[in-house]
């Protein structure tokens, strides 16, 4: 019993330092930002300081004191099967395991095309938006403004009076094709995160471009030109001079 009490310990505290270097891995690598919000990247890496502390609380159970463990052994037995309770069964292991086992095995991806099926894309509407994050925006050089800047102006457009028409924009996002066949016009999308992918929501600047059927859906791309606003639109059409194809950015996630 000694043994197993002593090797159900080792076993634990490996399965939490494999789960803390996991996590930490995810940090160091910037994968960790593809499913959680940047801003809480401290949370996880106060769990990996835990877990860490944590499995090197097992080491009393890793010394030389056979004396005092068996005594403890003993006294355990004498007063029944309390231990027992708090032993570590295979499920538990398999159950501390898979997420680690998962994480090797599958890729980290960001969200993109294939998440934007059945979401609705936000163009720039009637909703309300902070006055702080209004004037944020505003003092922004156009050019340096990223799809979710101009969708909040596009918002606000309404009370401040601001004309978009000619207005010069370059922005970065990948490629959506809402209908097939589209062969002149492309979306430019990007995932807005607020806590964690589950509260994602898309962004969007609709892109008129010749040569948008030869786009593959997905692709990141640099989108430049100049801004055409239609009556009757609900928001701005960017009417493309110039796209190219781009690396997907190291966050390619944006957060209000």
């Amino acid at each position: 019993m000694l043994q197993s009490e002593k090797f159900q310990s080792a076993v634990k505290a490996l399965l939490l330092i494999g789960l803390g270097l996991f996590l930490y891995s995810r940090i160091a690598n910037g994968t960790l930002y593809f499913y959680i919000s940047e801003r809480y990247a401290w949370l996880t890496m106060v769990s990996v300081v835990g877990l860490l502390i944590v499995a090197l609380s097992y080491r009393r159970n890793f010394g030389n004191d056979h004396d005092h463990d068996a005594h403890d052994h003993d006294h355990h037995h004498h007063h029944g099967d309390h231990d027992h309770n708090h032993g570590l069964s295979w499920g538990g292991i398999v159950l501390v395991a898979l997420p680690i086992v998962l994480g090797l095995l599958v890729p980290p991806q960001p969200l993109g095309a294939s998440a934007m099926e059945n979401r609705e894309i936000d163009i720039g509407g009637a909703n309300s938006v902070m006055p702080a994050v209004v004037r944020s925006v505003a003092e922004k050089d156009p050019l340096q403004r990223n799809i979710l800047d101009w969708v909040t102006s596009f918002r606000t457009a309404p009370t401040s009076g601001e004309s978009f028409n000619g207005v010069e924009a370059e922005v970065i996002g990948f490629v959506y094709h809402e209908l097939e066949g589209e062969d002149n016009a492309f979306w430019v999308a990007r995932f807005i995160v607020g806590c964690c992918v589950a509260d994602a929501s898309p962004v969007a600047l609709f892109v008129e471009w010749g040569q948008a059927a030869a786009l593959p859906e997905g692709e990141w791309v640099r989108v430049r030109g100049r801004l055409r606003e239609t009556a009757g639109a609900p928001a701005p059409i960017l009417v493309a001079e110039r796209v190219d194809v781009v690396p997907a950015p190291s966050q390619p996630y944006l957060y209000p």
